[in-house]
């Protein structure tokens, strides 16, 4: 082959190259526009990577369950992996005994660098029915603000047993918003079985129960993965008094406080807000005397009749301002050990 021929042929494999390479670059950019503008449900279709968030009390942490693996969240992540060949993530930040405040304080704090395709809410047993329709709604905010393209589903718990007014205030909440509701309370009622068979001290599912749980999260996902059901559409607050939420900070007792003894923090900040505390009841009597400015504000007292310690995160004061400094004092020193830190909230 003589030199013009060998230059032609190089100019064509070159140009045959440079097609490929642009056609690729194509398909990749299309590609990821396809996986930007898909749903969570499109994604499990498409076999995109997927990111599940769980945030509830003890039964979205699977309490109750007899055999590890069996708990539900464990299950549909099992399933998932069946359904979509990517990698399913499930991240579970569900609390024991705590309410729905806490699961907007647990999402609003949450700092993985995870970007959350599917969220789970699960609460009700433990929300006093006053308050309930401003916190459960401000986790639905928090988490369309923090993850715009995250689906979200209710699980209304069977612990209620019936259509109680919490979990009415919970479905009319999902219906504003287009979310859809795992319903394990018809789930147990259909199940053919004794509500103390699903249930050994009733209110955690046990093995059985879990299984309905997950049956039932699955069928809820299975309908919308058919329906192609695409993004959560974008709708005004409820209730006006969830702005109240929309900012928030978080002042962690490692990074945050100073330690002074063996029972007292302190940090210097100013702040204003919904005003929050995370700590750990002990057994028995647990008391937190917490002073703004160098006076006393708030002494949260809590008896916990339970022979173990539990953490939990209360709201302090719908309306605090903190203009230097906040000290917290503990009964002792265990309890103190258990303080976690403190948050503000605010429109």
């Amino acid at each position: 082959m003589n030199k013009k021929d060998e230059d032609k042929k190089s100019a064509e494999l070159q140009a045959l190259n440079a097609k490929l390479y642009q056609e690729e670059q194509e398909k990749e950019a299309a590609l990821k526009q396809k996986k930007a503008e898909d749903s969570f449900y499109q994604k499990l279709s498409d076999g995109f990577d997927v990111n599940v968030l769980v945030v509830g009390d003890s039964i979205g942490a699977g309490a109750g369950t007899e055999t590890d693996g069996q708990q539900w969240f464990k299950q549909l992540q099992a399933y998932l992996r069946t359904v979509n060949k990517a990698s399913v993530s499930v991240t579970n930040v569900s609390m024991g005994g705590n309410t729905s405040y806490a699961g907007y304080v647990q999402t609003m704090a949450l700092d993985d660098d995870i970007d959350y395709d599917l969220a789970v809410i699960c609460y009700g047993q433990n929300d006093a029915l006053q308050g309930l329709d401003v916190y459960y709604e401000a986790i639905v905010q928090a988490i369309k603000n923090k993850y715009p393209n995250c689906s979200i589903i209710s699980i209304l718990e069977s612990s209620q047993r019936d259509y109680t007014s919490n979990i009415i205030t919970i479905q009319s909440i999902c219906d504003h918003y287009g979310i859809p509701v795992a319903d394990t309370i018809v789930a147990f009622n259909n199940s053919g079985k004794a509500y103390d068979d699903l249930s050994n001290d009733g209110v955690h599912p046990n093995d059985a129960g879990q299984e309905i749980y997950y049956e039932t999260v699955k069928n809820v996902i299975d309908e919308n993965v058919a329906a192609s059901t695409g993004k959560m559409e974008n709708v005004d607050a409820i209730n006006a008094d969830v702005h109240k939420f929309d900012n928030f900070i978080w002042y962690g007792a490692d990074k945050d406080f100073k330690r002074v003894d063996d029972t007292t923090f302190t940090l210097n900040a100013s702040a204003s807000g919904v005003f929050g505390i995370d700590y750990t009841f002990e057994s028995g009597d647990n008391k937190a005397d917490i002073y703004v400015d160098g006076e006393l504000f708030e002494s949260p007292t809590v008896t916990f009749d339970y022979d173990f310690s539990q953490r939990h995160i209360l709201v302090v004061s719908d309306d605090c301002t903190v203009e230097k400094e906040i000290k917290v004092v503990f009964n002792s020193k265990e309890q103190a050990d258990g303080f976690q830190g403190m948050c503000f909230s605010w429109e």
